[in-house]
């Protein structure tokens, strides 16, 4: 290659790049220890409701799952009014607190039931 031709590609590339803001690693760490403590205390409200509204005769179980999915979407404005940048989520960050909303709701119910 020329010199010419190395130093437009450099150039080029110096024009393209785009400077993003530094990460904060101890943003993310209290972002994830957030996420993590309000999807818990969410997924073990909805199992002790669950537990005082519905007896294990009745057959709602339909209403234990409308709980859980209500439980799961108020998160997002309660992550909004804590200072979290719910459009920075991935999909990974979504499952996770799913994930932890629905399994602190499953073992709660099941160990006030047992």
């Amino acid at each position: 290659m020329s010199k010419k031709k190395i130093a437009r590609d450099a150039k080029d590339r110096e024009s393209v790049e785009i400077v993003a803001p530094p990460v904060d690693r101890r943003k993310r760490h209290i972002d994830g220890i957030k996420k993590t403590a309000v999807s818990s205390v969410l997924g073990i409200a909805s199992g002790v409701i669950c537990y005082y509204l519905l007896s294990p005769s009745q057959d709602m179980d339909r209403f234990s799952y409308l709980l859980l999915i209500v439980a799961f979407y108020v998160q997002k404005p309660i992550y909004m009014n804590m200072g979290m940048d719910v459009n920075q989520f991935t999909w990974k960050d979504w499952f996770f607190v799913l994930f932890m909303t629905v399994t602190f709701w499953f073992v709660s119910w099941t160990l006030l039931l047992n």
